[in-house]
């Protein structure tokens, strides 16, 4: 029952988080962001390493086909992993924004910058939308998961 469980979970937020992935919202200076790491973020949180990998990976292909670049999908696995591992640790919000600082956002930064050629203005600029992108994201899986106990509702972590 557990595994069924799991799998279901892991389906559901990667299904989330590529709808999630369709929508941006208006941000300053005419630039969109986009909340698709809630998910992500929720996987690994609630649903462990597997799950959030799995999340990231499948949640990735979207972005990664539009932009692409297949490194999004790599790097939001290992956003999902690391988040899972890290929480259980620490606090949700505190999970996933240590994912990203130290995980993610190298990832982005080295693969931009030497397999994208991508100037260091626009890398920094990419950087600070998803360092907002990220922290709104963590907060928000940090309230689903703990204020309103998706862990014990879902039933996956204890």
């Amino acid at each position: 029952m557990q595994a069924s469980r799991a799998i279901a979970f892991t389906a559901a937020l990667s299904a989330l988080t590529v709808l999630f992935s369709l929508f941006t919202v208006p941000f300053l200076f005419g630039y969109r962001i986009h909340f698709f790491q809630v998910g992500i973020f929720l996987a690994g949180v609630v649903g462990g390493p597997m799950s959030g990998i799995v999340t990231g990976l499948v949640g990735g292909v979207y972005m990664a086909t539009i932009r692409s670049d297949p490194t999004i999908v790599v790097g939001n696995g290992l956003l999902g992993l690391f988040t899972g591992i890290f929480s259980l640790r620490l606090r949700p919000a505190f999970a996933a924004l240590i994912a990203w600082f130290f995980i993610q956002a190298p990832w982005v930064y080295l693969t931009g910058t030497f397999i994208f050629h991508v100037p260091a203005v626009a890398m920094q600029l990419i950087l600070m939308l998803l360092t907002v992108e990220d922290v709104i994201s963590a907060v928000v899986a940090d309230v689903l998961s703990n204020h309103l106990r998706l862990r014990e509702y879902v039933g996956l972590m204890k």
